[in-house]
């Protein structure tokens, strides 16, 4: 029963995301950016080899796949010499760990997000993706975004050129990750926001 209802609303969700897609003005080429499918084991070779050399940067991978049900996205621009995680764990209270090289915070969610962050998990298919892109920017970013459920790894996305809202997605499970990607960065960025105006109160 459960299972069906699970597929009835990714029907309808791939439906009412085909029509918002087809009414909106695309900004990218979809040409430009793509969402490759790659095996799981592949990808993550990938991604965590890229920064072989930490210690930190590896650890914060292997910590998460003690979390049963939760998801993790990691950021780095240039500019920046250390990335920024931020590690959600469903199964702990809906604990939300903001880390870098110098500040382990925790952030609070609003009830929406978590509830919308959650169910969404629950929804992806198993599948991990590399985002190749043509285009470029002229400044690198990096994103990494891995889902973990059931004790299992469920989805990873690794993008190490472009951000994801540059895909024109065309998958629907392509779509959802892109929506897990909304959640965590809109938190991500507000709660940086606090920070900073925290400091300039202070000053």
């Amino acid at each position: 029963m459960v299972r069906n209802m699970k597929q009835i609303f990714r029907l309808v969700l791939f439906l009412s995301f085909a029509v918002c897609r087809s009414q909106n003005v695309n900004v990218f080429d979809g040409n430009l950016c793509e969402a490759v499918p790659v095996a799981s084991e592949i990808l993550q070779w990938q991604y965590i080899g890229l920064r072989g050399d930490s210690v930190s940067y590896k650890s914060e991978f292997a910590n998460f796949t003690k979390v049963k049900n939760g998801v993790l996205l990691y950021k780095w621009q240039e500019g920046h010499d250390n990335g920024q995680f931020l590690v959600v764990d469903f199964d702990e209270n809906f604990r939300v760990v903001l880390k870098t090289k110098n500040l382990n915070q925790e952030v609070n969610f609003s009830a929406e997000d978590k509830k919308k962050l959650k169910f969404t998990c629950e929804i992806l298919e198993k599948k991990s993706y590399y985002q190749s892109c043509r285009k470029d920017h002229g400044h690198a970013n990096l994103y990494i975004l891995v889902v973990r459920c059931n004790n299992d790894m469920k989805a990873q996305y690794y993008s190490p050129e472009n951000h994801p809202y540059e895909i024109k997605a065309s998958d629907i499970n392509v779509y959802l990750i892109q929506e897990i990607f909304s959640i965590m960065d809109r938190n991500f960025c507000k709660d940086l926001k606090i920070k900073k105006n925290k400091k300039v109160s202070k000053a």
